[in-house]
């Protein structure tokens, strides 16, 4: 039985008959059809055969499971399953009516005839709720209204039974639509029937306000769950504003971010519906009067339960809900870390950078150990003082800075921390002790907690847990950390160290987040998306170690945030926002993860967002690969100069000079930029660039060896064979350039990556798979309409399928941007030189 088969007329095991198509969803099509043995119409839903697979056929066998225990007038009812080797229906009642969304903008319905769909919705869902059932996905498209005003909840595929541990969704995905959930959903928390009751506060806001409780505007889904996670619902006084008080707070308190401030139970809702319906409505007017309120207040006998609650709802509901955030509340933290100050001598070869380190590792994860506070990156410009540090970190939206001084003595050291108030330079909080030098493990707990304790109570997580190391993995642990605090290059080495010192300490936090910055490091070189899956097992494995849940959390993000799980990091990012962290932390991770995948401008966006609350480093680099992808130069160019006068050792800012000057043509100006990074200090990125310079200076031997030498250390970097296959290309070198173009696709065939892609088109074009090249050229065009690297592509694939007119379309696009000649030396371009098609403009510009 297929979704073919049953759009016929015949008579299906013996007793359905199939009239038409009623409508589709994500997993199933409904149909109309007959029982022929009842006599009696019926909807058939059944599972879409491409949604057939082992998760999509046990959401249907749940929601049949579900439905057969829930026998409800309220709630649309099973009558039969039909199943046919993985083909499975669902045979249900017929409704004749509309969903409520379509009933809401049909009906001009009066405020008694919503009380009664709201109190019939109630009815339905406590009676899944006493069967131990939470819907999961109650929104106005899910109830459906018959043609006599009977309210029907329907699409239980979601729903879950509290006695069962369905595991019907994958890792870090939320089932449910995002307008439908609570906030505990978006989270990912456990769930009961209150989270239902959240839904239906969204159903009956909208019902009865006539407007939905958050707006959605054009914000994205995952922008859309962090408002209703976190910002307060639209007042219904603000939707309607004759709405009375007890209305008001009831919805409010549906409508309450956590379980325990909404209403116990459907049936509560629904009683307290029941007793406005029928004493608190004019007749004549279908306004409330003014004795709701004092109905509410001093209820009658038989309805003290009732009137107790709902004078809970009016007096005090409102002050729950507001007073609650309002005293919860707390501003943002944005903290820096002062250059450590150490006098006298410390005993030991590398002990003073050691020692350094360690201060810094202490007190960078003192802001984890807070709430509502995001560690600021922060690297001082040389010979600077320390008023003009603190005057920086003002300007940087620094809210507080944290400053380490150390007075030594052989082996003897004491301690001063200090959290300053960059505002107005006045120490807030001081602490002072002595340590040993050789026992700086023990010291950087130390560090850590006195740091924490210079913050309000208020702000303050229950403290990590020391997790010790032998004092000599603790000092290979501190080399590997000094390299991810400078500049200095990390490789495999480095994640072997603390790949076997995780496995010696696993509940060490520092350890996990140290290794995501190397992975991070490595990754930005190599592109090594196994590196990343590796690195997920590992934290995912951490969970249950004993190290900082909100440490991992955030490590996740990070890897997330460079991945191809655009859910899954949508996912995290949810649960982080909801922990109530700083929102210029999650802004740049927000942009770096769309800079990963090519949304240029939504990434530029956040990026400026991020840096008008945090301007660091981090963040105005982010602003400047945007405005470089989007051929930007000029802008780019004046915050790299701001960049660079800040952090002149910052060699990321220097590396991305050079690629501007390249991209314009100043070939000698990028080379010079370029070699002015220490040689020991250049990455593969660096390197890279470096070899492209002389690329388009016609140097191909010299690019070549660069191009091979970078392969060698990173086997599977897509740019550099993309490259090497081009310089082949340059020296007629046919069969060595093809070799590599293969490897390319072959390395590309599952990637989703917009630049993965990007290579794999242009792969695809030079080994003549012209159909599929320019398919892909096409998906890529829409995705990044003004990404001059695409476009750069596009030109070189329709050169090679030889579409004259769409190649020199994209190629005076690209000359108008700045793109000079030396850009165009590939054969492929030069082909234009020859055909008749081709430009005045374009053949001034590239023809030799």
């Amino acid at each position: 039985m297929d979704v073919v088969a049953l759009e016929k007329t015949d008579v299906y095991q013996g007793r359905y008959r199939v009239e038409r198509t009623l409508g589709a969803g994500g997993m199933g099509v409904v149909y109309l059809a007959e029982d022929v043995k009842l006599g009696r119409k019926v909807a058939i839903k059944q599972l879409r055969s491409d949604m057939t697979g082992n998760s999509a056929e046990a959401r249907f066998r749940s929601e049949a499971q579900l439905l057969a225990r829930l026998n409800h007038p309220n709630i649309v009812r099973l009558y039969d399953v039909l199943e046919e080797d993985h083909n499975i229906a669902l045979v249900m009642e017929l409704v004749e009516g509309v969903t409520l969304k379509e009933w809401m903008r049909e009906h001009n319905a009066t405020l008694a005839e919503k009380l009664d769909l709201l109190m019939q919705i109630c009815q339905g869902l406590g009676k899944a709720h006493c069967l131990g059932i939470i819907h999961r996905d109650l929104k106005p498209e899910n109830i459906l209204v018959t043609n006599d005003g009977v309210a029907k909840i329907t699409d239980f595929g979601i729903a879950k039974a509290l006695d069962c541990d369905q595991q019907l969704t994958r890792e870090d995905h939320i089932a449910g639509s995002v307008q439908a959930m609570s906030p505990e959903q978006l989270q990912g928390a456990p769930l009961d029937a209150r989270s239902d009751l959240f839904s239906l506060g969204s159903i009956a806001y909208e019902l009865l306000c006539g407007y939905k409780p958050f707006e959605r505007g054009d914000k994205s889904a995952l922008a859309f769950a962090q408002q209703i996670t976190s910002k307060p619902h639209i007042p219904p006084q603000h939707a309607w504003p004759e709405i009375p008080k007890p209305l008001a707070a009831l919805l409010d308190r549906l409508l309450a971010k956590r379980p325990e401030q909404r209403p116990e139970s459907a049936e509560r809702v629904f009683e307290a519906l029941e007793l406005v319906r029928k004493h608190g409505i004019d007749r004549n007017t279908l306004q409330y009067s003014e004795t709701v309120t004092q109905l509410l207040i001093k209820p009658r006998k038989k309805r003290r339960l009732i009137g107790s609650t709902l004078a809970i709802l009016t007096i005090v509901g409102a002050f729950v809900f507001w007073g609650w955030k309002t005293l919860t509340y707390l501003p943002s933290q944005y903290i820096a870390i002062l250059p450590t100050q150490i006098n006298g001598v410390v005993q030991g070869g590398d002990m003073e950078i050691l020692m350094r380190t360690m201060v810094r590792q202490a007190l960078s994860s003192a802001p984890s150990q807070l709430k509502s506070s995001a560690l600021v990156s922060y690297t001082p410009e040389k010979n600077v003082s320390y008023e003009e540090q603190l005057r920086k970190l003002q300007n940087k939206g620094v809210t507080d800075a944290l400053l380490a001084r150390l007075d030594c003595m052989q082996l003897r050291c004491n301690i001063e921390l200090q959290r300053i108030k960059p505002s107005d330079s006045e120490i807030r909080q001081q602490a002072s002790f002595v340590f040993l030098s050789d026992k700086i493990q023990e010291a950087q707990y130390t560090i850590s907690n006195s740091a924490v304790r210079l913050f309000s109570k208020n702000y303050r997580k229950k403290p990590n847990a020391s997790s010790k190391m032998d004092p000599e993995d603790y000092s290979r642990y501190l080399v590997v950390l000094s390299k991810t605090d400078s500049d200095q290059i990390v490789g495999p080495a480095d994640l072997k160290v603390l790949e076997e010192l995780i496995g010696k300490y696993p509940a060490n936090t520092n350890l996990y987040s140290s290794y995501t910055k190397v992975v991070l490091k490595i990754w930005g070189a190599t592109n090594d998306s196994q590196l990343l899956t590796k690195t997920l097992g590992i934290l995912t494995s951490a969970e249950g170690m004993g190290a900082d849940k909100t440490a991992l959390l955030e490590a996740k993000l990070a890897i997330k945030s460079v991945s191809q799980d655009r859910q899954g990091f949508e996912s995290i990012l949810a649960k982080i926002e909801a922990q109530g962290h700083p929102s210029a932390h999650l802004l740049t991770q927000f942009a770096r993860h769309q800079y990963i995948h090519g949304d240029y401008k939504q990434s530029l966006a956040f990026s400026k967002e991020a840096t008008a609350l945090n301007p660091s480093f981090n963040n105005y680099y982010y602003i400047v690969i945007n405005e470089l992808a989007l051929a930007n130069y000029d802008s780019a160019r004046k915050i790299l100069k701001k960049m660079i006068n800040m952090y002149p050792e910052r060699w990321k800012a220097h590396n991305i000079l050079g690629v501007i000057e390249l991209e314009t043509g100043n070939l000698d100006s990028a080379e010079n930029v370029l070699t002015s990074i220490p040689e020991a200090l250049r990455d593969p990125i660096t390197k890279s660039n470096l070899g492209t310079v002389y690329f388009l200076q016609g140097k191909y031997e010299l690019a070549l060896q660069v191009y091979l030498e970078i392969l060698n250390s990173t086997p599977n970097n897509l740019r550099m064979i993309t490259q090497t296959a081009e310089t082949y290309l340059m020296l007629s070198n046919v069969e060595s350039a093809q070799t590599h173009f293969q490897k390319v696709i072959n390395l590309t065939e599952n990637s989703t990556f917009l630049k993965d892609r990007q290579f794999r088109a242009e792969a695809l074009a030079y080994l003549s798979m012209t159909p599929a090249s320019i398919a892909l050229i096409k998906d890529l065009l829409r995705e990044a309409p003004e990404s001059t690297y695409v476009k750069h592509t596009a030109a070189q694939v329709y050169a090679l399928a030889e579409e004259w007119q769409s190649a020199n379309y994209h190629l005076e696009d690209l000359i108008s941007k700045g793109m000079t000649k030396e850009w165009f030396t590939l054969p492929a371009f030069q082909q234009l030189c020859l055909q008749p098609q081709t430009s005045q403009v374009v053949r001034e510009s590239i023809c030799h």
